[in-house]
């Protein structure tokens, strides 16, 4: 028998989720798996095919949960706050989290979301979310930290050319012009073109347009780039290995109350 038919004798005896994966000493999210990949399927029977006309019901079918929220469904928090990490994780904005979650006005709620995020039980839940998040779109942290050293590297020179010249000055009959002491009049004249865009990386161009002031090509910005990358280094930023053990993970430094944009 295999691992989840067996897990599945389990389950039918009224184990829960967590308990059979210690037992099979597997993930949380394996089991759900196999909950919706097996042991579902394990229950539909062929049954004969009847000459007789029913009456065809309108029956509402729930939907599966994504593993990680229901993984924070099963979790010891209560409803609202567990409405209020769902809405932290989508809106990145606590007070407007927790004035979804608990109904409540603008002013309550920016006092009692930052004291709700000092629970470390919502901490918790907010990081694996957020992590399952990056996982889920194959992110990882140093994937982040490549394109901020990409953009704190960033040169506009890499994109565009451009020079100077100088052109005599000539009159209307084509004549060079002199000045007061007989010297040629010299122009001095610049140009600037963009390379081709198969020749350049554009993920680093913020913006490029040619209006009536001229050609303009902007590049994410180098300095914020670099301070986030520095932010990371001294461990102060949302990046750090708090356990010293070389794994990098995600922390909360930049949920504190007063650091966060409500806007």
């Amino acid at each position: 028998m295999k691992k989840y038919e067996e897990a599945e004798q389990d389950y039918l005896a009224g184990m829960k989720y967590k308990d059979i994966a210690e037992k099979y000493k597997v993930t949380l999210n394996t089991v759900k798996s196999w909950k919706s990949r097996y042991w579902n399927a394990s229950k539909k029977v062929a049954t004969p095919q009847k000459s007789v006309h029913t009456k065809t019901k309108k029956v509402a079918h729930k939907n599966e949960l994504h593993p990680a929220i229901q993984e924070l469904e099963d979790s010891d928090l209560n409803d609202k706050q567990k409405a209020f990490v769902r809405e932290f994780v989508r809106l990145a904005n606590q007070t407007q989290a927790y004035i979804n979650a608990y109904d409540v006005d603008y002013e309550t709620a920016m006092v009692n979301a930052s004291r709700l995020l000092r629970n470390a039980k919502i901490q918790d839940e907010i990081k694996r979310l957020r992590t399952s998040r990056l996982e889920e779109l194959s992110v990882g942290v140093f994937d982040l930290l490549d394109d901020l050293a990409k953009e704190a590297r960033a040169d506009i020179g890499n994109y565009v050319e451009f020079g100077s010249y100088d052109v005599l000055s000539k009159g209307q009959e084509g004549k060079i012009e002199l000045d007061v002491d007989d010297n040629p009049i010299v122009n001095h004249m610049s140009w600037i073109q963009v390379k081709d865009k198969s020749k350049v990386d554009t993920s680093l161009i913020k913006k490029i347009n040619k209006g009536k002031d001229g050609l303009v090509v902007e590049l994410h910005d180098r300095n914020k780039a670099r301070d986030t990358l520095l932010d990371w280094m001294l461990k102060k930023g949302r990046f750090s290995n708090d356990e010293g053990n070389g794994e990098v993970n995600i922390t909360l430094d930049k949920f504190i109350p007063g650091e966060e944009d409500d806007n």
